[in-house]
């Protein structure tokens, strides 16, 4: 009788309403080069992989010895270092929402899986750039 009492005195939670997730910006933009639409400059431009590419490019360029070239070179790390960084965070955050979502039933284990497999390789590629960095004076 108890267990009767216990189980009736329990209520289902209400049901969770879907989160609207925000539009993208994208949307609201206008193109900076006629030869180039709007989808281009925002998702392949503004892309981690050509920014670290042009982080490359500009490694390679040969300056004189002295100031100039540890500042510029001070400069492109922090720069590289600050992308990495932004990467990190985000995959951390959208590891973290997915365990929420996965506690919900709103994904599966795979799904869950994926999220910290991306997390885990950006945790190894920011330790990587953070070993291999180094401030000139």
């Amino acid at each position: 009788m108890a267990v009767v009492l216990a189980v009736s005195g329990c209520t289902n939670a209400p049901e969770k309403e879907p989160i609207a997730m925000e539009p993208s910006i994208e949307k609201d933009l206008k193109q900076v080069h006629p030869d180039e639409d709007v989808n281009h400059t925002f998702n392949t431009r503004f892309s981690l992989d050509n920014a670290l590419d042009r982080i490359g490019q500009l490694k390679t360029i040969s300056m004189p010895p002295g100031e100039k070239s540890m500042a510029f070179s001070n400069s492109v790390g922090a720069v590289e270092g600050a992308l990495r960084k932004q990467d990190y965070e985000i995959k951390k955050l959208e590891f973290e929402l997915a365990k929420i979502l996965f506690r919900d039933g709103e994904i599966t284990r795979e799904q869950l899986d994926e999220k910290e497999a991306v997390y885990d390789k950006a945790v190894s590629e920011f330790k990587a750039f953070w070993e291999s960095f180094g401030i000139s004076d």
